[in-house]
């Protein structure tokens, strides 16, 4: 009989068309199993899995992405993911404004923040950092949009990079600074293995495309 093993507190994972990969926050590091799926089926919350193959669940236990014994983070009653609704809609357009004198006051506070609480830090510092306690779902309006906008006019001045984890990263901040939330989503593809993050609410894409993001399997939602 299968052994129940549960998911270490710092993994995540989901199944990706047969094959199974983890989120190691903890390590920054993402491992898939090809076909691991069908060899270890994860339960519906997403927090335990039977391995059908001693070896392999040996193999978890020892570069610690399961455990054998429950952890309160494996509770039904700990908080769940975030619902996600099908991405429908972008909030990207196909062009912007001239930056404003405001937008540069934006940019400044924008790179202190990376300063500050982005660069040189670990990913789960990062991680530990977008996570929010909510009593309700992210909501889309009209504000929120505008901020978006503000964010997209003036990012492509801002001596950063394009990479997705900096910039959701920058807009999420930027949106809860302005009172404003959104759903940081992790999503995985495999053949050939790629990993992307972007920003949701409701079925609005913050900044991506939805035909670009549902090649991608969520596998961390905050």
């Amino acid at each position: 009989m299968a052994k129940r093993l549960f998911l270490a507190d710092h993994v995540h994972a989901v199944g990706v068309n047969g094959d199974l990969v983890f989120l190691d926050v903890e390590r920054d590091a993402y491992v898939c199993l090809p076909e691991g799926e069908h060899r270890a089926p994860l339960e519906p919350g997403r927090r335990a899995l039977c391995p059908t193959d001693p070896g392999m669940a040996q193999d978890l236990l020892e570069v610690g992405l399961v455990q054998a014994s429950w952890s309160p983070a494996n509770s039904c009653e700990s908080p769940q993911p975030p619902a996600l609704a099908t991405p429908a809609k972008s909030a990207l357009r196909d062009r912007y404004g001239v930056p404003t004198l405001r937008d540069g006051m934006q940019i400044a506070v924008a790179i202190a923040d990376m300063l500050a609480a982005y660069r040189g830090r670990p990913f789960k510092e990062i991680v530990d950092a977008g996570r929010a306690q909510r009593t309700r779902p992210p909501s889309v309006s009209e504000q929120l949009v505008e901020t978006v906008d503000d964010f997209h006019r003036w990012a492509p001045f801002a001596p950063t990079s394009a990479k997705c984890l900096l910039r959701a990263f920058m807009l999420l901040r930027l949106l809860r600074r302005q009172g404003h939330d959104a759903l940081w989503v992790f999503g995985v593809r495999t053949w050939p293995f790629h990993a992307h993050c972007w920003l949701q609410c409701e079925d609005l894409v913050l900044d991506d495309e939805p035909d670009r993001i549902r090649a991608f399997t969520p596998i961390m939602v905050l």
